[in-house]
């Protein structure tokens, strides 16, 4: 699926208004999920206890946004996306955004590894994990479809466990960590 995707400055939001829940259910898990109208701009996998601590951490990084919880509409947003392409708004470095871009190419069901990634933008793998890592959209923008380079499970920052039922969902062929 092609989501219509926007790469933005992290200041974007700034004087924006981000709409968010925390209580959307995925069979991965639940999620936290944030918009800015109608582009969803953050999607992390925690639980309700945990989604406090990520929305705080998700403020100070966009500071200047205010916040307003609307879990009915980005409910809908986040449903929609699921089924149909989405608008998405990634805010990051032009490095970041040429990982993710890459990540948006790889098609469901496979998989790539840190050094794939890294040979094909002529980087470092350590520099593609911390761009992988910094993806703001995940399930959408599919960094769960990044590998070790032998095919094992290895750094997501929302858990193996999500990323391995992720994957299976998709029936890509993986190895456990």
């Amino acid at each position: 699926m092609t989501h219509h995707v926007s790469f933005v400055s992290p200041q974007a939001f700034r004087g924006q208004t981000l709409y968010y829940t925390d209580t959307y259910l995925t069979p991965y898990g639940p999620a936290f999920i944030a918009a800015c109208y109608r582009d969803i701009v953050f999607w992390g996998f925690c639980s309700k206890a945990e989604a406090g601590g990520l929305r705080d951490a998700l403020k100070q990084k966009w500071h200047n946004a205010t916040w307003q919880a609307a879990p009915e509409a980005v409910g809908a947003l986040a449903e929609n996306a699921r089924a149909a392409p989405a608008r998405l708004a990634l805010a990051g470095t032009p490095f970041q955004h040429s990982v993710w871009q890459k990540l948006l190419d790889i098609p469901q069901g496979h998989v790539t590894s840190y050094k794939g990634l890294a040979d094909e933008l002529n980087s470092a793998p350590r520099a593609i994990g911390g761009a992988v890592g910094a993806n703001p959209v995940s399930l959408l923008v599919p960094c769960h479809r990044v590998l070790a380079a032998d095919k094992r499970l290895n750094g997501y920052r929302w858990g193996l466990e999500v990323k391995a039922r992720i994957l299976a969902a998709e029936g890509a062929i993986f190895r456990q960590a």
